[in-house]
């Protein structure tokens, strides 16, 4: 940890703003599409940070946490606006890329070297970074809630996926039927675009998994991978030390 107080690190996606406070392991994921004010007014009260990181991949999604910040005198710095990306970007459109995907890609870097992210949140992303530290960036595929949400929408007299349902195969019911195929599905999804990045990457490299829907992939996959589901929070913290 620096020695420059306690650090909340925010990692504002579409669906949810995630807090972490370094040291005191303190967390809370606040849904968004509400007024978050009150129980983040009450959260900064109980964790008393003295400064924040943050990141998001929608614009203006910070504005709220920004503001609350600013009236208790904390500073907040944003990744990509006022700390930019540390690692040399083999990528041919900067930016459009997700500030997400390249601090999952600094911290996993920063543990294992040459590093393969997969983060499934609203959308899955699988990344590469090298040992040299060079991300080389990779596939992005519809996260877990929208594979299914897709079959929803098109075949809608089906019944709706079940995302915790315990697979079974084979299936011999439609309810079972639709969990397995959405679930053992996305996982084969992950799995193919895990081995095609390798395959091109040539050459060997730690997989590492994380956002939300970690857990329902880990499940249902053959992958040999660390599981890390504050990724990105070690990321936004390495941006902290590195750019003081």
């Amino acid at each position: 940890m620096s020695d420059q107080g306690t650090l909340l690190t925010v990692d504002r996606g579409n669906s949810t703003l995630d807090c972490l406070v370094h040291g005191a392991g303190r967390r809370e994921r606040f849904p968004v599409g509400g007024d978050l004010r009150g129980p983040l007014l009450d959260y900064l009260a109980a964790v008393r940070p003295s400064r924040c990181v943050a990141a998001t991949v929608v614009p203006g999604g910070l504005d709220v946490l920004g503001e609350l910040l600013h009236s208790r005198g904390i500073g907040l710095r944003i990744a990509g606006r006022d700390l930019p990306c540390p690692l040399p970007l083999d990528y041919t459109t900067p930016a459009t890329l997700g500030v997400d995907r390249w601090l999952g890609a600094l911290a996993a870097h920063r543990r294992f070297g040459r590093a393969v992210v997969v983060d499934c949140g609203s959308a899955t992303t699988v990344n590469l970074v090298e040992a040299d530290g060079t991300f080389r960036g990779g596939p992005i595929a519809p996260g877990l809630r929208a594979f299914a949400a897709g079959l929803a929408a098109v075949t809608p007299a089906l019944p709706a996926p079940r995302l915790d349902a315990a697979v079974v195969m084979p299936p011999r019911s439609s309810p079972d039927a639709v969990d397995a195929g959405v679930l053992v599905g996305y996982g084969g999804l992950v799995e193919r675009l895990v081995a095609e990045l390798l395959r091109g990457a040539r050459g060997p490299a730690q997989v590492v998994v994380t956002g939300g829907h970690a857990g329902h992939l880990l499940r249902n996959v053959r992958l040999r991978a660390v599981h890390l589901d504050d990724l990105v929070h070690q990321g936004l913290r390495l941006l902290a030390e590195e750019r003081p």
